[in-house]
């Protein structure tokens, strides 16, 4: 090993960082790049989420009948896609026929994470470090400043709704919990949640729906079942399933909860939905509490060193003070 590399467990670090950060920004796109289509009344929401389930299950269906469940079983497998796959998505989707778009991206990852760490902790034994839980404290504040005000726009019959996003963190704290407690291969896992995804909506689709595939551009539709199916679906779900296999449940579960920032600052350039103060804080804060809790920030300036009191410039040897080192 060069000078120049890093211990072993800083490289499974730096790498699920990286996988973390894969998954956050593909999710963070997905509703400014599905806001596109929708907004150009060629494609609806049930359209996306058949491109979505409809390429991933039929790119991963060989892998599926060729390994199986790869070991965990059907039951297991049908678990993992509950959690991540179209129960999820219909769940949450079901939410925005009562509540405001702008609760459910506050509900869902607060409750996400909320149920990761907690599950981690009381099934796994993966207990949160004190700066885990800082940061997550943090996160959830920054979730809240940047669409705190949804919340308070209440209205008569939205806690239908809002127990919904609930279901919908819920739902996918139990992936993540899951796919961490029995192992699931990253790549394997993605195929089971896609293919069992497509057998469960497509026919669903095809008889409640009204399909609008046939008649978008096919440039359009192109463009979404590459990202929809491929990227959301496929690459998304593996990057986070590898940051949750490398980091534990409450830690992969951080990434997730950088989505709404993400989405508020991709709506500027390409929707051209400028955020405002609260939204350009909220982002803030989730960046420096996703830093915290996973111990990302220079050791002198983390918050939990701030908030503690713990920002020391050199350690004093007992029974000597610093100005006596050196004679002086």
């Amino acid at each position: 090993m060069s000078s120049l590399s890093l211990p072993a467990p800083e490289q499974g670090r730096s790498a699920a960082v990286l996988y973390g950060l894969a998954a956050a920004l593909i999710w963070g796109a997905w509703p400014v790049v599905s806001a596109i289509g929708i907004q150009a009344e060629t494609l609806a929401a049930a359209d996306l989420a058949a491109l979505r389930f409809g390429v991933a299950g039929l790119v991963l269906l060989p892998l599926v009948l060729r390994h199986g469940t790869g070991g965990l079983g059907w039951p297991r497998a049908l678990v993992l896609a509950a959690g991540a796959g179209a129960p999820y998505v219909l769940v949450t989707a079901g939410g925005l026929a009562y509540a405001p778009a702008g609760q459910g991206g506050i509900i869902t990852p607060s409750c996400m994470l909320a149920c990761s760490t907690l599950g981690g902790w009381l099934l796994l034994g993966d207990r949160p470090p004190r700066r885990r839980l800082l940061g997550i404290a943090v996160i959830l504040a920054g979730i809240a400043l940047i669409g705190g005000q949804n919340l308070l726009d209440t209205q008569p019959g939205q806690w239908k709704g809002q127990l919904l996003f609930a279901a919908g963190g819920l739902l996918w704290a139990g992936y993540t919990v899951a796919a961490r407690a029995w192992g699931a291969a990253p790549l394997q896992a993605t195929a089971l949640v896609s293919v069992l995804s497509l057998l469960l909506y497509l026919p669903a689709y095809l008889v409640f729906a009204e399909p609008r595939l046939l008649q978008a551009a096919p440039a359009e539709v192109a463009g979404q079942a590459v990202f929809q199916g491929l990227f959301a679906a496929v690459l998304a779900l593996v990057c986070y399933s590898r940051a949750v296999a490398l980091l534990g449940a409450g830690g992969g579960a951080v990434f997730a909860t950088l989505v709404p920032a993400i989405a508020v600052l991709l709506a500027w350039p390409l929707l051209g939905e400028v955020p405002g103060a609260g939204d350009l804080a909220g982002a803030g804060l989730v960046t420096a509490g996703m830093a915290t809790a996973l111990g990302l920030a220079p050791p002198r300036f983390t918050l939990e060193r701030l908030t503690l009191g713990r920002l020391t410039s050199r350690r004093i040897t007992p029974g000597r003070s610093p100005a006596s080192k050196g004679g002086r």
